[in-house]
């Protein structure tokens, strides 16, 4: 690799090289610049929190979001529905305070935005003890309309209090809403624990308050801006909740390891040459490593983008912004600000810093590579028992339950659970329609063919319930509701003509089911599962609800991750070839990146699926893991498990390019970046685990899973399998087809 000395001419420099001579020329035009950004990031920031759009998981272009669509433009039902939870404590008949729920029902019915309020004290809505009921409120307007009328009927509720009686609000909008004040408060929490722990650890890693503040500063730079572009992009596009947490675990993380990497590197070379040319060189490697890393790092974000879902677009968009602008303030901003310290920033010593060659990490090495096959068959025996858990892992999608247990629209919907059963919250909605132009629903034939659906459902001991026109009374039988919707403008009852006019129009009827079992239980999958491969005869039949839902987005996850992961895969092996000028170490590095990436999803199957550790970790394990986590997971972890991989690898292709030999290089390798490594994946266990300390259990299980991988990308696979397989492999680890020439490009590159 190319040095700079002070005679060397910067047209000599390679690219990394001459961006660090560029930026340490400007470096105050290029300090200023960093700064516009940030006031502009910061004046955007406030309105982020109203643009951002609920937690995204629906795939919109499944068969269950276009039941909703049909509900809505058809029949008039809103996909956006709340739900008023009554319970009596004392195990009071609710039928005694009817007045009073009526009143408040009445009340939330003249809400502007509130389209229809079903009556609770009736069959249906009330539980067969007497002791709950539930009304559906039913909604229309824009989010913010929404967002205001939650407000109003909770400040209804609070205003009409029955006595004995106690009332919860529920429903998709107020999860969204909690979903947001909770994380939120979970980030600032996160935040107050990380930066302080953070900083303290880069005071015992550098010894100085300037160099140690550098890191964090920077960390927080990235943050912001992303957090201000994220603004900017949300007022266009719709961005889930969960955008800011990504945000904030990946900038402060990444944002800190590259300029740790950078500040670190710059003092060294600080020692034997010019400010000037310590930033040159720096920027020469240091720079080129977190180029890199970083750019491995967007890979598997970016990815995230190819699944038609609102939140793993949103958590790519988001993720791969904050690497993006961590790499151009490492290679910017970082290089700017030490060429205008320069000496200073070993200023305001407070600790004395650790030795940064001690020989310990070449020990480390050297027995490593003395003892190479029993090291990796050690280490592959690890990593497989703590993957094993991944085996039985049970996939669904979250609902209420990814809040904490105490929130109070969780609350409800535990009670209704418990008043009515596991499947009532998430009912499976059949929407059934006419095929043929003129013809009606309620048609004798129709209804002949309706009811014998209802028969067969009711008779189904996966059913708790079904509601429709066809079973309104258990007293009727099938000429009579034949001969009723004959003629239904007829019907004389106010009730019936109210039900006639919400379940059905000219040519489309619906159907709710009510299971036995929770929308992620097998019984619940297997019952959906079945309704869509029904035929009816001269009449469609679409099936939506929360069961549908989650089995159309597993379905398109599963579908489109085997492409993910290969794009994943083959762009990172491309990155890493061109900077290494070798085929066999990409390879094995991918392969070592998924080892710990398959360790941390056992342990998450382990503590999250399982229950264990639950009371230390502060939440109520679902059974399941959530789809959306793994896929997260695995493209967050891909690139950032292979940024030390990284960061080793390219300091012993350093040392190899200067002496030929591979033990040796492996060794040095080992012995310069192992502290710096270390201090790197410390800081980011304690950024990323603080997430572990949150609220909401999606949030909870990423941060979690994120330090496992770290932790253990750190040191069985970095201090013990990489210098033992690359003992094994000896001068092959070098090794590159003729025809590629990867020469070629090095030199390009240099």
């Amino acid at each position: 690799m190319t040095k700079r000395t002070a005679a060397q001419p910067t047209a000599t420099l390679s690219i990394f090289g001459k961006i660090g001579h560029l930026v340490y020329q400007h470096r105050r035009l290029v300090i200023g610049v960093w700064s516009i950004l940030l006031v502009l990031s910061l004046a955007l920031t406030p309105q982020l929190e109203s643009a951002l759009t609920g937690t995204g998981v629906v795939y919109q272009d499944g068969e269950a979001y276009q039941v909703e669509r049909v509900l809505q433009q058809e029949l008039g039902i809103s996909p956006e529905t709340l739900t008023v939870i009554f319970t009596s404590p004392q195990a009071q008949n609710l039928t005694e305070a009817q007045a009073d729920i009526d009143c408040v029902i009445e009340q939330i019915r003249t809400l502007a935005t509130v389209e229809t309020a079903s009556s609770p004290i009736e069959p249906g809505y009330l539980s067969s003890d007497g002791n709950t009921a539930y009304s559906v409120i039913s909604l229309h307007g824009d989010e913010r309309d929404r967002s205001l009328v939650i407000d109003r009927i909770e400040h209804v509720l609070d205003e009409n209090q029955i006595p004995t009686v106690t009332t919860y609000l529920a429903g998709e909008p107020v999860f969204d809403r909690d979903a947001q004040t909770i994380s939120k408060a979970d980030l600032a929490r996160a935040e107050f624990i990380t930066l302080p722990l953070t900083l303290i650890a880069l005071l015992f890693v550098f010894g100085s308050a300037i160099a140690a503040a550098l890191p964090v500063a920077m960390g927080i730079m990235t943050v912001s801006v992303t957090l201000g572009l994220l603004a900017f992009i949300a007022a266009i596009t719709d961005v889930s909740i969960f955008a800011i947490n990504i945000t904030t675990m990946l900038g402060l993380g990444i944002g800190i390891d590259f300029s740790l990497l950078m500040v670190n590197r710059f003092r060294e070379e600080l020692r034997s040459g010019s400010v000037e040319d310590a930033v040159v060189r720096t920027a020469d490697t240091a720079g080129r490593a977190v180029f890199f890393s970083g750019l491995t790092t967007c890979i598997g974000l970016v990815s995230l983008l190819l699944f038609p879902i609102v939140l793993l677009r949103s958590l790519g968009l988001a993720g791969s912004l904050v690497v993006f602008m961590s790499i151009a303030a490492a290679l910017t901003l970082v290089p700017a600000l030490l060429g205008l310290l320069g000496t200073g920033v070993n200023r305001w010593r407070v600790v004395r810093p650790a030795p940064e060659r001690d020989g310990l990490w070449a020990a480390i090495a050297h027995t490593i590579m003395r003892h190479s096959l029993v090291a990796t068959a050690v280490v592959f025996v690890i990593i497989g028992l703590l993957a094993s858990p991944f085996l039985s892992a049970q996939f669904g999608l979250g609902e209420a339950d990814i809040l904490p247990a105490q929130v109070q629209s969780r609350q409800g919907i535990e009670m209704m659970k418990q008043a009515f059963g596991e499947g009532e919250p998430t009912p499976v909605v059949l929407v059934i329609r006419t095929t043929e132009p003129g013809d009606t629903i309620l048609s004798a034939q129709h209804i002949e063919t309706l009811y014998g659906l209802v028969e067969q459902l009711e008779a189904d001991p996966r059913v708790a319930a079904v509601k429709s026109l066809v079973n309104i009374d258990p007293r009727l039988n099938l000429e009579n509701y034949q001969q009723i919707y004959s003629n239904p403008a007829q019907v004389s009852l106010p009730d019936w003509a109210v039900l006639i006019d919400r379940l059905s129009n000219e040519t489309t009827t619906v159907v709710t089911v009510t299971s036995q079992t929770n929308s992620n239980a097998e019984e619940t999958r297997g019952l959906v599962h079945e309704l869509r491969d029904r035929s009816i005869d001269q009449l469609q039949l679409q099936v939506g609800g929360q069961t549908a839902r989650a089995i159309d987005t597993m379905q398109v996850i599963f579908q489109r991750f085997p492409w993910v992961l290969a794009a994943i895969m083959f762009v990172t092996f491309v990155a890493l070839t061109v900077l290494f000028g070798s085929v066999v170490l990409p390879l094995k590095a991918i392969f070592l990146n998924l080892m710990s990436i398959a360790a941390s999803f056992g342990a998450l199957v382990f503590i999250f699926q399982n229950g264990n550790f639950q009371t230390w970790l502060n939440f109520t394990p679902l059974g399941y893991l959530d789809i959306m986590l793994p896929v997260v997971l695995f493209c967050v972890l891909f690139g950032l498990s292979m940024d030390y991989e990284v960061f080793l690898l390219t300091r012993i292709k350093e040392a190899y390019d200067e002496s030929g030999n591979n033990r040796r290089s492996v060794a040095e390798g080992l012995e310069r970046t192992g502290r710096i490594i270390t201090s790197a994946a410390l800081l980011m266990i304690i950024v990323t685990g603080a997430f572990a300390l949150t609220s909401i259990i999606f949030v909870k299980a990423l941060g979690l899973g994120i330090a496992i991988a770290v932790l253990i990308d750190s040191t069985l696979v970095r201090a013990v399998l990489a210098p033992a397989s690359m003992n094994l492999m000896g001068k092959w680890n070098w090794w590159s087809p003729k025809f590629l020439r990867l020469e070629r490009v090095s030199t390009k590159l240099d």
